[in-house]
């Protein structure tokens, strides 16, 4: 099985919530705050230098969905420029 890891600004949420409810993904699971930087964004440490945090948004694909929601991901990320919207993909052997 597949999980989709998706790292996004909490500004972005209404529009991952969007996709999860578009493909009726029945498996997720949101860490609503984190925080953190990355090389194409400044940092976002929910501090008053750096204010916002992240949120991180796990699919798990059993409903096979993966490959539609990357590409739903891509056009987010290239169609509203948001150089932070990150998207993980892994391979998992044990699922209990």
């Amino acid at each position: 099985m597949k999980i989709g890891f998706i790292i996004h600004n909490v500004a972005e949420t209404e529009v991952i919530d969007q996709l999860i409810e578009k493909y009726n993904v029945q498996n997720w699971t949101r860490i609503a705050k984190a925080t953190g930087k990355c090389e194409s964004a400044d940092p976002v440490l929910d501090s008053k230098i750096w204010p916002g945090y992240f949120s991180m948004t796990i699919i798990e694909d059993k409903e096979n969905l993966l490959d539609e929601i990357r590409n739903e991901i891509k056009k987010i990320k290239e169609h509203l420029k948001i150089p932070d919207l990150k998207y993980y993909e892994f391979e998992t052997n044990y699922f209990i």
